[in-house]
């Protein structure tokens, strides 16, 4: 009976560690899927890296749509040297708390129709 309440008390740690784990992931990484479509060359910066090194990005300020067409207006940088492509289909993941946490390039057809019907608006 003893051993059994040891391997108890070793699964609800690991539940509870493995829980508290994926929280902290959600609440600091997760969001909701925002589409866009890149419109603009970004407006361009220049900064300079803890080496003294010139890093230039892009920053992008428009509007995105979720799955249900529903706006938001999403500031994101793409961390990249060179402007995005225009026109391309971007999947935005967009955290409550810091905004834009990660972006990937989609295909046309991998935008939900409803945000797909809003971007051809623009």
């Amino acid at each position: 009976m003893i051993k059994h309440k040891g391997w108890l008390l070793l699964i609800a740690i690991v539940v509870v560690f493995i829980g508290g784990s994926w929280g902290i992931h959600s609440y600091y990484y997760g969001g909701e899927a925002y589409y866009t479509q890149i419109v603009s060359n970004g407006t361009r910066m220049e900064e300079k890296d803890s080496a003294g090194e010139t890093v230039i990005d892009y920053n992008y300020q428009q509007a995105a749509y979720n799955e249900d067409g529903v706006t938001k207006k999403v500031d994101f940088n793409g961390n990249k040297s060179t402007p995005l492509k225009r026109n391309a289909y971007l999947k935005l993941i967009v955290n409550k708390n810091k905004g834009v946490v990660s972006w990937e390039k989609v295909a046309k057809n991998e935008v939900p129709d409803k945000a797909q019907k809003m971007l051809n608006k623009w």
